[in-house]
């Protein structure tokens, strides 16, 4: 995709399919995108914690005042 049809063409998200399950390709082509991100300085200095567990979920979502 070319940079200005990118730009053009993004959108914000604002609902969910909840039973929407990521096959593990999916999830590893996500996660690849993300790493590969660039950010300020060059330095990529993130991790990223994959949350499957429902219960966790839960757990992180109540602790970030619902978010999400």
């Amino acid at each position: 995709m070319e940079v200005f049809q990118a730009i053009q063409e993004r959108r914000a998200v604002k609902g969910f399919d909840a039973t929407h399950k990521l096959s593990e390709s999916e999830i590893n082509k996500l996660m690849e995108a993300a790493r590969l991100a660039p950010t300020a300085f060059n330095i990529q200095n993130w991790r990223f914690l994959l949350v499957q567990n429902p219960e966790v979920r839960k757990q992180i979502r109540a602790a970030a005042w619902n978010h999400g």
